[in-house]
């Protein structure tokens, strides 16, 4: 007998009908009460940071329910009309499909947040453990100014970059260096690339000539300048004082930490499994950069911080992610951030989103880096701002590997580039600097950071922007009409570029004095 998996189950949506008692809302309503009582308990936003995350998870126990497909586990609730997630066999799944046909039962996605890792590059990994060579590759990453060591830098080793082939997920030790050993036949290492987190460029060479015994490689890396000029403040208009005051803009990511010039006003844990008031960053670092790109841009915004990914963990699920979303339209948020993605439809997502824009919140989502393929989800969805990236040319110092992301096409109009990682199509609503982008990675740190999504939070910050300079929108009874205005906003400050509909959208939203 198959496993058990998790799946959900959401209406299917009916105008026409939306008033009436069917066999298939009568059981969505029984695994909402089954979960949390007639009273409907649902998580409620923590201000401030207890970030000993003393608090409960926010799912409830889990329950039983007896149904025409069997006995099925029930995990969580978003709201008795709303998304379930439900743990079953597949071959439940297909009976309680067929039985309820009122109803959409999918398995549970798991999104991926949308930063460009270097190790990207590489589609099949070698094992070093295999090698039965005398060859080894000896790598040591240090300050270009100073010639000290860094540690913990990922590293990327392409042996063979027409396959994808090479090795990833390795990681510089406490004296910059990392050891391994090189199949018999490789003469030559088509690419190394040496990426820390914060404090530097990632720096790389290509074309290494391999020895028959020790082959070593010294790779100096560029420190962040103080004021450097990176594609953001290149391409985007400084702000001006007050610029997104009274906005709130939603974080939906890997959590935020209180890094300066960050005004954080409220935090929540949604993953379920983790404690509630956990809401700061995982250690990955991206949802603190992606909260600073926001602010560099409306500096003045009210950040709220929606953690959806576990520590440790590779995704999110997208039960999470709706969880958050809801979360956040019932916190007041007039823009909710999403930089993450899924290349199949996420069908608790995109309820949520419908109902944010329906109740007056703009959701603004990254395209995706699989180098222009069709758009992700949920920016692929109809009510959701879809965000491409690009960049501003030799934004970045000699000797980062930053150049790579130059797209030949389209070809680049004066200074600007399109990135070539960046997902394309029909859906694309704007574009933003996404390639070089310089922010918070934690509370004391800077690093440089490539992707779709750093080119989303840059798009939401200038609609924060927009918004905070137009009180009458921002104040306006929450539906349908203040989330077109706001979008109709957007669309009058765009320009495009001159990359064309598919790869840009209207272009570059911009705001200056």
């Amino acid at each position: 007998m198959a496993r058990p998996r998790k799946y959900v189950i959401v209406p299917e949506d009916n105008v026409f009908n939306d008033r009436m008692e069917t066999t298939s809302f009568n059981l969505f309503h029984r695994m909402h009460q089954k979960l949390f009582g007639k009273g409907g308990l649902r998580a409620a936003s923590v201000p401030g940071g207890a970030e000993d995350g003393h608090e409960p998870p926010v799912r409830p126990r889990l329950r039983l329910l007896d149904t025409d497909a069997g006995r099925i586990r029930l995990i969580d609730s978003i709201g008795q009309n709303e998304a379930s997630l439900v743990s079953m066999t597949p071959d439940q799944a297909f009976a309680l499909q067929r039985t309820y046909p009122g109803l959409r039962v999918r398995p549970e996605l798991v999104l991926r947040f949308l930063k460009l890792r270097r190790t990207d590059v590489i589609r099949r990994h070698a094992k070093p453990s295999a090698f039965r060579s005398k060859k080894t590759l000896v790598l040591t990453c240090v300050d270009a100014e100073t010639g000290k060591p860094v540690a913990g830098a990922s590293v990327a080793i392409v042996l063979d970059a027409r396959r994808g082939f090479g090795i990833a997920d390795a990681v510089t030790d406490a004296k910059g260096r990392y050891e391994t050993a090189l199949p018999a036949g490789q003469d030559v290492i088509d690419a190394i690339i040496c990426s820390p987190l914060a404090g530097y460029w990632p720096g790389g060479i290509e074309d290494t000539k391999v020895s028959e015994t020790e082959t070593e490689v010294t790779l100096k890396l560029t420190p962040l300048a103080e004021r450097f000029e990176d594609s953001l403040a290149r391409m985007m208009a400084a702000p001006e004082k007050g610029d997104g005051k009274g906005v709130k803009v939603a974080i939906v990511d890997t959590g935020v930490d209180r890094a300066e010039g960050l005004n954080i006003t409220l935090g929540l844990n949604t993953t379920g499994t983790e404690p509630a008031d956990e809401w700061f960053d995982n250690g990955t670092g991206h949802g603190t950069h992606v909260a600073g790109i926001v602010a560099r841009v409306a500096p003045e915004v009210d950040l709220h911080a929606y953690r959806v990914f576990e520590a440790g963990g590779g995704g999110a699920s997208e039960f999470a992610i709706a969880r958050a979303i809801r979360q956040a339209v019932d916190d007041g948020c007039d823009i909710i951030n999403l930089s993450l993605g899924q290349a199949s439809e996420p069908i608790s997502i995109t309820r949520e989103v419908r109902r944010a824009r329906a109740m007056g919140v703009v959701c603004v989502a990254a395209t995706g880096n699989d180098y222009m393929s069709p758009v992700s989800y949920p920016a692929k969805s109809g009510v959701v701002l879809a965000v491409s990236a690009g960049g501003a040319m030799d934004a970045w110092p000699e000797g980062a590997t930053t150049g790579r992301n130059v797209a030949d096409k389209p070809k680049p109009k004066n200074d600007r580039f399109f990135a070539n990682f960046s997902n394309i199509g029909p859906e694309v609503d704007f574009i933003g600097p996404g390639v070089g982008i310089i922010s918070w990675v934690n509370e004391a740190a800077r690093g440089v950071m490539d992707g779709t999504s750093m080119a989303c939070p840059a798009a939401a910050g200038m609609i924060a922007r927009i918004l905070s300079r137009n009180p009458d929108i921002l104040s306006a009874e929450r539906n349908q009409q203040r989330s077109d205005d706001i979008v109709r906003l957007a669309n009058e400050h765009a320009e495009p570029i001159g990359f064309g509909k598919d790869y840009e959208g209207g272009g570059l939203i911009d705001l200056g004095s």
